[in-house]
């Protein structure tokens, strides 16, 4: 450890009168400053006002170039409030062949269908209809099918059992509208054994 150096009296009564003599001269300008501040206060007080009572106060920001030259006008405001438009809306479209076969499916059937058994009507029925189809497409234009049908369109609602893999799906009115689950009195219609 370093040894500090040891003051001697003359040197501790030498910085004591510095320090001293920078109090008194910071207690000088806080006192120059105070009657500064209290001239200034008395001066904008005997001001008379300048400003008008109606004119509006001018904003910051850049002014104009020209200040002579006449204000461009204002481009029209549109009748909607803020925010994102709205998207637009299509016109209803009716149901192609595909929509109807699942849906008379399960009216036929009156019970409620899981994916494989929608799978076997749609490809029995492409096998007839559309003979150049293969098994791949078939299942994708079902996907595609009872995804628009009970996704944007909302004519099929949607179980899920829990026991097996995949949903169930039924006539819309089978379901509450507001959960989206089956309604009591339509349980029946869930079969989950193969006939």
């Amino acid at each position: 450890m370093a040894k500090q150096k040891r003051l001697s009296e003359k040197d501790i009564d030498q910085l004591l009168g510095h320090y001293r003599s920078e109090r008194r001269r910071l207690a000088f300008q806080l006192e120059t400053v105070r009657t500064a501040i209290i001239d200034l206060k008395k001066a904008k007080n005997a001001l008379p006002a300048t400003r008008s009572e109606g004119a509006a106060k001018k904003g910051p920001g850049r002014p104009r170039k020209n200040a002579a030259a006449p204000v461009a006008k204002r481009a029209k405001r549109s009748k909607r409030g803020p925010g994102r438009p709205p998207k637009p809306k299509r016109k209803p479209r009716e149901l192609n062949a595909w929509d109807n076969l699942v849906l008379n499916t399960i009216r036929t059937t009156g019970r409620l269908l899981p994916k494989e058994d929608l799978l076997a009507a749609a490809t029995k029925w492409a096998a007839s209809k559309e003979p150049g189809m293969k098994a791949p497409e078939v299942e994708a234009h079902l996907t595609r099918t009872l995804q628009k049908l009970s996704g944007r369109k909302k004519m099929l609602g949607m179980h899920h059992t829990g026991l097996r893999r995949g949903n169930h799906y039924g006539l819309k009115e089978w379901f509450f509208s507001s959960s989206g689950k089956l309604r009591r009195q339509h349980f029946d219609r869930l079969v989950l054994t193969k006939d």
